[in-house]
C-alpha cells in the first residue's frame, strides 16, 4: 500500500470509537480515556458539592459553639459552673430569753386542724403572748427527744434551717430581731430594735408589714451539701415545706392566724436583717391573732 493511499472510511470510524485524540474534546470519555457519560459525571459533581456544603455547615456550627461557651475541661469553667456552699458565721447574741415550755397536748385533733387549715393574712392588734410565740417556734423546729430529733423531719438529720423572729408586738418582749435556739428553747437577742420598721419598708407583702410577729425561715445549703452534694437546694426546699405545714397546723389548733409567703426580695431582706450571705430566706411567715378578713374583689 502506498503511503498516500487513503484509509477506508469504515476503518476510520471503528478506530475513532476505540481511541480519542488528546487534543480534541470527547463526549463519551473523561480526560484520560476513562469512559463516563455526561449525565453520570454531572450527578457525581452535584453529590460532591452537596456533601462538601453539609460538612462545611457542620464545621461552622461547631466553631460557633466553641466560641460561645468555654471549654468544659478548663479549670476556670469547672469552677464557674460548680456551685460552692459555705457555712455562715456564728451569730452573736447579747442575751438569751427563756421561753415557756411548749404544750404537747391540745384540745383540737390533728384531723380537725387539717380540715380547717387556711391561710390567714389579716391580724388584729392584740399582742402575741410569750407562750404563744414559744408554741409556734417549737412546732417549727423544737426538740422532741433526747436524740435531738425535731418536730419537722429532716433528711439524714441535717437540720439546715434557722428561725429569725421579727418582733413588733409580743407581751414581755422588746421589739427587735431574735434567733430561736431549738436546743435550749430560747431566743437570742440580735440587737436590731427597728427590725419591724425595716421589714415594713422593704417591699414585703402587706401581711408581713403589719403582723405582730414575722418568722424569717432561713436555710444553709452548706449543711445539706455534706450529705446531699448533688442536690442540696432541692432537698432543703422540701424540708421547708414540712416546717411551714407544722406552723399552719399549730396556728389552727391555737385559733391563731398565719400564712407562708415567698413574694419578696431575698437578698434585700437578708441584708436589712443583717443575715450572712450564706443564709437564704425561704419563707417569711407572719403570725398573730386573726383579724377581719375582707374578701377580694374579682
Amino acid at each position: 500500500m502506498q503511503k498516500n493511499e487513503k484509509i477506508p472510511s469504515e476503518m476510520t470510524k471503528e478506530t475513532s470509537k476505540d481511541s480519542c485524540s488528546s487534543e480534541e474534546g470527547c463526549e463519551t470519555c473523561m480526560k484520560g480515556g476513562f469512559p463516563m457519560k455526561k449525565e453520570a459525571l454531572s450527578f457525581i459533581t452535584l453529590a460532591m458539592i452537596a456533601v462538601t456544603t453539609v460538612l462545611a455547615v457542620l464545621l461552622i456550627n461547631e466553631k460557633r459553639a466553641n466560641l460561645s461557651s468555654p471549654a468544659l475541661d478548663s479549670k476556670a469553667t469547672v469552677e464557674s459552673v460548680a456551685k460552692t456552699y459555705e457555712m455562715p458565721a456564728i451569730k452573736a447574741t447579747s442575751e438569751k430569753i427563756e421561753l415557756p415550755d411548749p404544750k404537747i397536748t391540745g384540745k383540737m385533733s390533728v384531723e380537725e386542724a387539717i380540715q380547717i387549715r387556711r391561710s390567714k393574712r389579716v391580724y388584729s392588734e392584740e399582742p402575741v403572748t410569750l407562750s404563744e410565740l414559744s408554741q409556734i417556734l417549737w412546732s417549727a423546729q423544737g426538740i422532741t427527744d433526747e436524740s435531738g430529733h425535731r418536730t419537722a423531719p429532716s433528711a439524714r438529720s441535717v437540720y439546715p434551717y434557722s428561725l429569725y423572729v421579727v418582733v413588733r408586738n409580743v407581751e414581755g418582749l422588746d421589739s427587735g430581731l431574735y434567733l430561736y435556739d431549738p436546743e435550749s428553747h430560747t431566743l437570742g437577742n440580735l440587737d436590731l430594735a427597728n427590725a419591724g420598721e425595716l421589714l415594713a419598708t422593704s417591699g414585703v407583702q402587706d401581711n408581713s408589714q403589719k403582723a405582730p410577729v414575722v418568722i424569717a425561715m432561713t436555710a444553709v445549703f452548706a449543711k445539706t451539701a455534706v450529705s446531699f452534694p448533688d442536690n442540696p437546694e432541692e432537698v432543703t426546699f422540701l424540708e421547708g415545706g414540712h416546717i411551714g405545714q407544722n406552723i399552719y397546723l399549730q396556728a389552727e389548733s391555737m385559733k391563731m392566724a398565719t400564712v407562708v409567703t415567698a413574694g419578696f426580695d431575698v437578698a434585700k431582706i437578708g441584708e436589712i436583717l443583717g443575715l450572712d450571705r450564706n443564709e437564704t430566706i425561704v419563707y417569711l411567715i407572719p403570725f398573730g391573732h386573726p383579724g377581719i378578713e375582707v374578701s377580694a374583689e374579682h
